[in-house]
């Protein structure tokens, strides 16, 4: 077999070998770029990226937060986090400009028992908020609540309010969107996005010594 190169003359011979190490180079370069950007969070995801810095360092106190106030490692597991950023969807509704393609957003694992969702209403809109049943039940752990809640009726337990600890470390919820009450998939309790800053110290999710 007679290679490219025997065929042409060697000046265009070489040219091509310039051209194709060129880009060899710049594959390499993004690539190096995407993971300088893109940090693996190490959970159960079909992406498990988020983008480097506060993003991914905020997911990981929060994922610790819950850990330690809540029992048990709720964000081990998740929907979904990264998308490509030609990504697009079928659902009514998805923006093509989500934030789970700039890495800076998650839904969290809806099929969790322990999940908790108690419905509130905020400037015209309806928002839910999210409780963690927690792992133990004897007083160590979270807060006693009565909570009525959209997913499990009248709940009377110690729970962790995952919402406030998530929002303390800079992500937000969004907005029900229309047809919730005859679309499960349309009431999108489980998506966090990045706000641009948190509205709470960091230390207001940790846990506070018990003298």
């Amino acid at each position: 077999m007679i290679s490219p190169s025997a065929a042409i003359s060697p000046g265009i011979a070489r040219q091509i070998e310039t051209r194709l190490a060129t880009e060899s180079v710049l594959l390499a370069e993004e690539v190096k770029v995407q993971e300088h950007l893109f940090c693996n969070v190490g959970v159960d995801a079909p992406s498990p990226y988020l983008r480097c810095g506060s993003p991914a360092e905020d997911f990981e106190m929060l994922r610790q937060a819950v850990i330690v106030l809540a029992g048990f490692d709720f964000l081990a597991k998740c929907g979904d986090m990264m998308r490509p950023r030609n990504s697009k969807s079928l659902k009514i509704g998805v923006s093509f400009r989500s934030r789970h393609k700039s890495g800076e957003a998650f839904d969290y694992n809806q099929e969790d028992d322990r999940v908790l969702i108690v419905r509130e209403y905020k400037s015209g809109s309806i928002y839910w908020r999210t409780y963690l049943l927690c792992d133990k039940q004897d007083g160590s752990l979270g807060k006693r609540a009565n909570l009525q809640t959209d997913n499990a009726g009248l709940v009377s337990a110690y729970v962790f309010d995952f919402t406030a600890a998530a929002e303390s470390l800079g992500w937000e919820r969004i907005p029900a969107q229309r047809g919730w009450m005859y679309e499960a998939s349309n009431k999108e309790y489980w998506h966090y996005q990045r706000v641009s800053e948190p509205q709470l110290s960091h230390h207001s999710v940790l846990p506070q010594r018990r003298d």
